[in-house]
């Protein structure tokens, strides 16, 4: 079940819907598929069991409109007043705001983003494996 929330899409200008995974909570779009994580959930969200994972594929893949095209120009964050630029997370480029530390997965991000998070850098939090990424772009 999803409620919705104070946050739209950075993509698609959609009001996201806020959905719970044993405690976490994401928000994610509607109509495009997109997911915002607030700072850390990330993490949080690649240590779910397997079938929360599923729950929350699912969720992400029942979006009525297409997927987000890719950013081309900086966004301004959901969360703050931050801007939203690419990082490379993993093998998916990913939006990333420098200011409160959110991302936003496009539809079908999600999984590698997750593998991305649990096997580099182990024992690195989210932050200091976005920090390195941030760090790495031209």
């Amino acid at each position: 079940m999803s409620e919705s929330t104070h946050l739209t899409c950075v993509k698609c200008t959609s009001v996201l819907d806020r959905a719970t995974f044993e405690g976490l909570e994401v928000d994610l779009c509607p109509r495009c598929g997109g997911l915002w994580l607030d700072r850390g959930e990330i993490t949080r969200a690649a240590r779910l069991p397997a079938e929360e994972i599923t729950r929350l594929r699912g969720l992400l893949t029942q979006a009525g409109g297409p997927p987000p095209l890719p950013t081309t120009h900086l966004v301004p964050c959901p969360a703050c007043d931050g801007k939203l630029s690419e990082v490379t997370l993993g093998s998916v480029h990913v939006d990333y705001c420098g200011a409160c530390h959110g991302i936003f997965l496009d539809r079908g991000e999600l999984e590698e983003a997750l593998v991305a998070v649990r096997t580099r850098d182990e024992g690195a939090t989210a932050r200091q494996v976005f920090e390195a990424a941030v760090s790495a772009a031209p």
